[in-house]
């Protein structure tokens, strides 16, 4: 089986990114009942269903003691009932998927870097508890991810199923932020962090995506380019009954105190938070968002508008 995505094969990255663009999904293993949107605009991502493989059984280190892990590793940071984990990205870049549960809740922890996108969803739908895996396909380049008990296909930009059984049921997000493992430890020094022991084979010391993340191209084209903004700029992106706002995060970075704004006829308070961004309601109740590229974030939410300070 070729992996287009990693290894050796980076030498030939022209040619696979043309392939890429246009080599229409194989979905004969999916449940395509029920679609909520052209089947045809799926694309593969080069890599076969479960060659990115999700991590199941995940296990964890005290974050004190995992030395395998520098101060400057970016993680994803989750916080149930005052239970607090680290999932870092040189882990996920080789899984995207990782399920998990915290104090009886099952969590999906979701990276994809292609879109450079971080969401964690709650995996139990219509009291059925679900678990993710990789498709193998791309929408809006981004990974599809599938449920393994139906076979529908669900976004993880879009949070919601996309064929199937739960066609059209949207993914409850919980919060989360991505800071530095560093960051991390001196706030949650007593906490667990995923472990590179996952079973699996794969060099996690080397970023399969370094090159891309550094280069201005998209390896994967959208639907639609909005071109508001740099492609790969990232944004905050922030979406509440149907209102979607992105909000540039060099814009909120460098701030001493936060942005009041409202969406949706909400009004949110963003603040810094490290090198990402917490988002709440007027009580303090962390409302969730997504940190994403932009091409990603506005192909998704086409009618999104942008912050301007």
């Amino acid at each position: 089986m070729v992996n287009f995505r990693f290894g050796k094969i980076w030498i030939v990255l022209g040619f696979i990114i043309l392939l890429g663009r246009f080599a229409q999904a194989d979905i004969s293993d999916f449940d395509i009942s029920n679609p909520t949107f052209d089947l045809m605009v799926l694309r593969s991502g080069g890599v076969e269903q479960d060659a990115i493989p999700a991590i199941d059984a995940p296990k964890f280190d005290q974050a004190q003691a995992a030395y395998f892990f520098l101060d400057d590793d970016r993680v994803i940071s989750v916080e149930i009932g005052g239970e607090a984990r680290a999932y870092p990205l040189k882990v996920l870049n080789w899984h995207e998927i990782i399920n998990d549960q915290i104090l009886g809740t099952p969590i999906a922890v979701t990276w994809c870097p292609l879109t450079a996108s971080a969401v964690v969803f709650k995996r139990t739908v219509k009291k059925e508890i679900l678990d993710f895996g990789v498709s193998g396909m791309l929408y809006n380049s981004n990974v599809v991810m599938y449920d393994r008990q139906h076979k529908g296909l669900w976004s993880q930009l879009g949070a919601s199923a996309l064929t199937g059984e739960y066609a059209g049921v949207e993914l409850e997000i919980v919060p989360s932020l991505i800071m530095t493992f560093g960051e991390w430890k001196k706030n949650h020094p007593e906490s667990l962090v995923l472990s590179q022991n996952t079973g699996i084979s794969r060099n996690y010391m080397k970023d399969p995506y370094l090159s891309y993340h550094s280069q201005a191209g998209i390896m994967f084209p959208p639907q639609n380019i909005d071109q508001r903004l740099p492609l790969k700029s990232k944004v905050i992106g922030i979406k509440i009954k149907r209102e979607a706002k992105a909000y540039p995060l060099e814009n909120v970075q460098n701030l001493t105190g936060p942005i009041t704004d409202k969406v949706g006829g909400q009004k949110v308070f963003i603040y810094p938070a490290g090198k990402d961004v917490t988002v709440t309601d007027k009580k303090g109740n962390r409302i969730p968002s997504v940190k994403a590229y932009w091409f990603a974030w506005s192909a998704f939410n086409p009618e999104t508008s942008i912050y301007k300070n």
